[in-house]
């Protein structure tokens, strides 16, 4: 019977060290390494995917503005046509409200750092992503810690 070693759970990661094997399970996999396949283990900050997010979000937050000035632009026209056409004015005045209420329900979401518990395995690396704005992000540093002291004696045993 393995011996379980550390344990960690949280809502996106959940980790499992014992004497012999690595359970990993998230919310599309589960995953078992054993410790003689494990090379190393380490946390990784995805910072390419991270400025990648943000640069979209940049782009996508320009928009709600440019629409409500658009929608400004629409009233202001109202204003100065409003001796000369109502109907025009009235015209005006409805777009640029409908442009300013729908430049107010843009609802987008700053992107937040992710970071990956990595796995390195004979020549390749198996990512597994969890939010490192967590209260856990402490907790997953220790366990990583606790599996490489670990792998370390596993090896020193093995050898």
């Amino acid at each position: 019977m393995e011996n379980v070693v550390t344990n960690f759970e949280s809502p996106e990661i959940s980790i499992k060290l014992t004497d012999e094997k690595l359970y990993i399970k998230t919310l599309s996999s589960n995953e078992t390494f054993a410790l003689r396949s494990i090379n190393g283990i380490g946390i990784v900050d995805l910072i390419e995917k991270y400025n990648q997010e943000l640069n979209l979000y940049n782009k996508q937050k320009s928009n709600p503005l440019s629409i409500a000035i658009g929608g400004g632009v629409f009233i202001f026209f109202g204003l100065i046509s409003i001796m000369s056409s109502i109907g025009f004015t009235i015209f005006c005045f409805i777009i640029g409200i409908i442009l300013l209420i729908i430049s107010s329900n843009s609802n987008l979401v700053a992107p937040n750092l992710q970071s990956a518990v990595r796995i390195m395995i004979s020549g390749m690396n198996r990512d597994f992503e969890f939010d490192k704005s967590g209260s856990y992000t402490t907790q997953i540093a220790e366990l990583v810690i606790k599996v490489e002291e670990t792998l370390t004696a596993y090896h020193k045993n093995n050898k």
